[in-house]
C-alpha cells in the first residue's frame, strides 16, 4: 500500500477539525457503509473483549458495535478533538437532574466506550489487548496507511480480526482530468498486498461502488466538504475567489444527467484480515517453537 504522498497531514488535521459537527452532513454514506461492514461482520465468529474503532468520527459506528457485542469493552480513536468533543454527547448523553444522571452513568453502554484522541499510527493501547480493530471511512485520509496497517496488527491479539473500509481508486473520477488536484486513493489490489506483507492471514478484499447524486453543484461542493475536503499537496492556497467558484459551479453544471441532476461516483473497498495464531515480532521474525517428539516404547 504506498504512502498518501498527495495528502498534507496538517491539512487533513485542520479540515477534520473545522468540522466537527458537521460531520453529520456526510452520515447518510458512513452509516450505509457501516450498515454492509456490519452485514459482514454477521458470518464471522466472534466474541470479542475489546474493539478498537480507528477514525471513530461522531460515534455512531461505536454505538452499533456496543449493540452487537454486548459484553465488549470499546475504544474509539480519533485524531481530531473537536469530532471526539461532537462524539461525547452521543457515547454519553447527558440527562437532566440528579436522577438522570445517575440512570447515565450506570448505563452499560456508556460505561463500556472510552475516547481516546491519538494518531492512528500511535495507538496507546499495549500490544496484543483488541481482539477487533474496525475503521469505516478512515484509512484513506492518512499519509502512510501501511504505518496505521502495522498498528493495528500490533494492538491485536492472535486471531484478532481487522476490519475496515476505505474510498477506492475509482472515487470522484467524474471530476478527474489530466491535472486533478484531488486526492488519490489506493488500488484495492495495493491494499491486500501491504497486508500480507505486515503479517495479517487471509486476507479477503472486495469493492463496492456508490452513485451519489445532487440537485444542485454547491449542493455537491458541500458534501464533499464534509466528507473530507480537498487537503492536498500543492491545492491552491487561501480562499477561492468569487470569481473562480462560479467557475467551478458553471463547470459542474455542465455535465448534468438527462434528469437533470448530478452524479459522482464512490469506490468503497470493503477488506477484512485476520492475526495469525502465531505473530510476528515487532523485529518482522515469526517465532519458530521447536518441540522434541515423544519417547516411542
Amino acid at each position: 500500500m504506498p504512502t498518501t504522498e498527495s495528502l498534507d497531514p496538517a491539512a487533513v488535521g485542520r479540515q477534520f477539525d473545522r468540522r466537527g459537527p458537521d460531520l453529520a452532513r456526510a452520515d447518510f454514506l458512513y452509516r450505509e457503509i457501516e450498515r454492509q461492514m456490519l452485514e459482514r461482520l454477521d458470518v464471522v465468529r466472534l466474541a470479542p473483549e475489546r474493539v478498537l474503532d480507528l477514525g471513530c468520527g461522531l460515534g455512531k459506528g461505536l454505538l452499533a458495535l456496543a449493540q452487537r457485542y454486548e459484553n465488549a469493552r470499546l475504544v474509539g480513536l480519533d485524531r481530531s478533538g473537536p469530532v471526539l468533543a461532537a462524539a461525547r454527547p452521543a457515547v454519553r448523553p447527558s440527562a437532566g437532574g440528579w436522577l438522570g444522571r445517575l440512570l447515565a452513568s450506570r448505563s452499560s453502554t456508556a460505561n463500556r466506550i472510552q475516547l481516546l484522541q491519538a494518531d492512528a499510527a500511535a495507538v496507546p493501547l499495549p500490544a496484543g489487548s483488541v481482539d477487533l480493530v474496525w475503521s469505516n471511512l478512515c484509512l484513506h485520509w492518512l499519509s502512510d496507511p501501511s504505518a496505521v496497517l502495522a498498528e493495528a496488527y500490533r494492538v491485536l491479539r492472535a486471531q484478532g480480526l481487522f476490519m475496515f473500509s476505505q474510498f477506492g481508486v475509482d472515487t470522484l473520477k467524474e471530476l478527474r482530468g489530466p491535472d486533478d488536484r484531488l486526492p488519490h486513493f489506493a488500488d484495492m489490489h495495493d491494499i491486500g498486498d501491504a497486508l500480507t506483507r505486515i503479517g495479517f492471514a487471509d486476507p479477503v478484499m472486495d469493492v463496492h461502488w456508490v452513485t451519489l447524486t445532487f440537485d444542485s453543484p454547491g449542493q455537491l461542493l458541500a458534501d464533499l466538504h464534509s466528507l473530507g475536503g480537498n487537503p492536498v499537496r500543492g491545492r491552491r492556497p487561501g480562499l477561492t475567489s468569487r470569481e473562480r467558484h462560479r467557475r467551478w459551479l458553471d463547470t459542474l453544471a455542465a455535465w448534468r444527467e438527462r434528469d437533470g441532476r448530478l452524479e459522482l461516483t464512490v469506490e468503497v473497498v470493503f477488506g477484512h484480515a485476520w492475526c495469525p495464531e502465531v505473530k510476528r515480532r515487532a523485529d518482522g521474525l515469526t517465532p519458530i517453537t521447536i518441540q522434541r517428539p515423544g519417547a516411542t516404547g
